[in-house]
């Protein structure tokens, strides 16, 4: 159910011009209506509608949000769906992806990289792939150095954790 009205918004926000401020949108809203309370809430069938409503326009004007967005939000709203959003905006961002050649990586090293490593490495990473790099950072000290970035279903593990096993590994062979 959650595609339909992914797939459904990638297209009214394209024809209009608006995919980048509507994914944007999703991406603010989303999260906020996964947690149980929020979640509880709208599911509720003692709640008003209007009061739901009053909610989401309230939602909707701290994120900004486009008229397309509130529209979706309204239309959640009117048919008992408002749970389905975190749904549609993660399934929303991976059309909207698609459409538009992005691919989302996520790096993962021991310490928070700088914001010009973080360029270069997502320059790098386009170049390997052939599409446009958005790249999510993620810090894990068990790394203990180096890097791990994943596109997609493909790793590149530069990690020097990685290193040391494989080390040990060629030292047991003997």
């Amino acid at each position: 159910m959650a595609k339909r009205y992914a797939k459904a918004l990638l297209e009214a926000a394209a024809e209009a011009g608006v995919l980048e401020q509507v994914a944007a949108d999703l991406e603010a809203l989303g999260p906020h209506f996964a947690g149980k309370e929020v979640a509880g809430f709208f599911a509720n069938p003692a709640v008003p509608r209007a009061r739901k409503e009053a909610a989401l326009a309230a939602a909707a004007e701290r994120a900004s949000a486009s008229p397309l967005s509130v529209s979706l939000l309204r239309l959640l709203v009117a048919r008992e769906r408002v749970g389905l959003l975190p749904d549609i905006a993660r399934l929303f961002r991976d059309l909207a992806d698609e459409r538009t050649g992005r691919v989302r990586a996520e790096v993962t090293a021991a310490v928070p990289l700088p914001a010009a490593s973080l360029e270069a490495l997502a320059a790098r990473l386009s170049a390997a792939t052939g599409r446009q790099v958005h790249l999510t950072p993620r810090v894990d000290p068990t790394v203990l150095g180096g890097l791990v970035a994943r596109v997609g279903s493909t790793l590149y593990d530069a990690s020097l954790r990685t290193q040391l096993r494989r080390m040990r590994e060629v030292l047991s062979k003997g």
